[in-house]
């Protein structure tokens, strides 16, 4: 390989190995592409590794997939900032191939800490868990999170504005799913907390249905909504950079759950005015405007693509970065 690699590239190479029959050879083109500096994007060099790492350990190389996943939690920190949950479990799920299933519960406990604060966390560590025959601490240790999450919502229903509301929605999301799997794998009884998880899938599964288009209102329109109903703050955001926060992480909650070709619909304020008059809507509630959204899908507005490369000017219109503006936000 000699071209540069993108996240893209990456995604593909990780997609390739899952029924490949030469699995190391692609974890290798990897590795080269790092270490020649033919990665793209400096920022998608933890990831790479990680791939290598995941792709490596499937091979049934623990020492060698150790290696490339401690590089990327290295490597993360150095780009990010920050620690990243993916190369970690990696890292504990080859620990326990190598045999060292104390090294890897001491890595998997770290992780624990993570549950209620990071939605990649739940997946990682009860998949880590339950692939290597301990199902029972997972379910242990996501209902724990489950219940700490659960109740910050609760203390937070009142005021969904909130800049953290959407953050802790997202993890009860996550855990609720991941911990109804476990429970599965476990061959347990549906409880409460599984009729939830089935309820919000099934809800997430219509909003797919609905369309890969989101509504979004530049900064201009959504304060002139704000300024005529201003009841729009509680579901839509206090603010412009609420909003468009919100709009960023649920098309990445689309994203992961199997929805294509996403993209944002501009509206205005206007036309939410005309549509709730024709439509008869007496109140400019979360309902109107999603149906003002429906209505807009396909009507020949221009419609904008979601994600843009991380160097290319942000979706929302802000004129930076992507990388600098949208994406971290919902990060």
């Amino acid at each position: 390989m000699s071209a540069l690699l993108s996240t893209e590239d990456i995604d593909r190479i990780a997609e390739e190995a899952i029924d490949s029959e030469t699995p190391g050879t692609l974890a290798a083109s990897l590795v080269d592409a790092v270490e020649h500096g033919r990665v793209a994007d400096e920022a998608d060099i933890g990831y790479a590794l990680t791939v290598a790492a995941e792709i490596t350990s499937g091979t049934g190389d623990a020492e060698t997939s150790i290696a490339l996943a401690e590089r990327a939690i290295e490597a993360y920190e150095r780009s990010e900032g920050t620690f990243v949950c993916y190369p970690a479990a990696v890292r504990a799920d080859a620990l326990f191939l190598a045999g060292r299933g104390e090294d890897a519960m001491t890595q998997l406990t770290a992780l624990r800490e993570r549950l209620a604060e990071d939605s990649d966390a739940a997946m990682l560590v009860g998949d880590v868990l339950v692939s290597n025959g301990l199902a029972e601490i997972a379910e242990e240790w996501l209902t724990e999170a489950l219940d700490e999450v659960l109740r910050r919502h609760g203390e937070l229903e009142s005021s969904p504005s909130d800049p953290t509301y959407d953050d802790v929605a997202m993890v009860a999301f996550e855990l609720l799913q991941a911990r109804h799997g476990v429970r599965h794998e476990l061959g347990l009884p549906h409880d409460d907390h599984d009729e939830l998880a089935d309820e919000l899938l099934e809800n997430l599964e219509d909003s797919l249905d609905h369309g890969p288009a989101l509504l979004f209102l530049p900064r201009h329109e959504y304060e002139e909504a704000l300024r005529r109903w201003p009841e729009l703050a509680v579901d839509q955001g206090a603010t412009w950079d609420e909003h468009r926060a919100a709009t960023e992480r649920e098309l990445r909650l689309r994203a992961e759950y199997g929805a294509v070709r996403l993209a944002v619909v501009p509206g205005s304020a206007d036309g939410l005015a005309e549509f709730a008059t024709v439509d008869g809507s007496e109140h400019i509630g979360s309902d109107a405007v999603q149906a003002y959204g429906d209505n807009l899908v396909g009507s020949g507005i221009t419609e904008v693509s979601w994600p843009p490369r991380r160097n290319d000017p942000c979706w929302c219109g802000s004129a930076s970065k992507y990388k600098k503006c949208c994406l971290p936000r919902s990060q």
